[in-house]
């Protein structure tokens, strides 16, 4: 497929030169959700699309995921209306992109910890009075490998 305009004076420049990708937009977005927005120009959104995704994973699953999907349509829908001029095209910080990628990972570390923490909880609180101490000198064995 040619990504060459035919309009005069254009001189071949590619057609998403000017505009947004609307493919690197959904992209984006079902990379994590909210970059596609960012790519867009739509730094608020973005992030409230990420923030809105990770709430409705932890209310629920299905939420989350409704959110998710929604910001790579949405990413698409915006890219294109960009491209027609409907929308005026924000321009892209890379500034902006990076914030945004290390605020998904420390959210990713942050859910990961949380989850490890209740579930190393939930098997202490199992193990009851005796099992304790049994979990003490285990922990105290592991301790001595190292």
């Amino acid at each position: 497929m040619d990504n060459t305009s035919d309009t005069p004076g254009s001189c071949g420049r590619s057609r998403y030169e000017d505009g947004k990708n609307q493919q690197v937009a959904v992209i984006c977005s079902s990379l994590i959700p909210g970059l596609g927005q960012i790519y867009n120009g739509e730094t608020l959104k973005g992030f409230a699309f990420l923030f809105g995704t990770v709430v409705g994973l932890f209310v629920l699953v299905l939420p989350g995921l409704l959110v998710w999907m929604y910001s790579m349509y949405d990413a698409h829908i915006v890219a294109g209306k960009m491209n027609e001029g409907t929308l005026e095209s924000g321009p892209v910080k890379p500034v902006i992109i990076v914030i945004f990628i290390l605020a998904a990972v420390f959210l990713a570390i942050v859910i990961v910890i949380v989850i490890l923490m209740v579930m190393i909880s939930l098997m202490v609180s199992h193990l009851g009075p005796a099992g304790n101490t049994d979990f003490f000198r285990m922990l105290d064995a592991s301790r001595r490998l190292f």
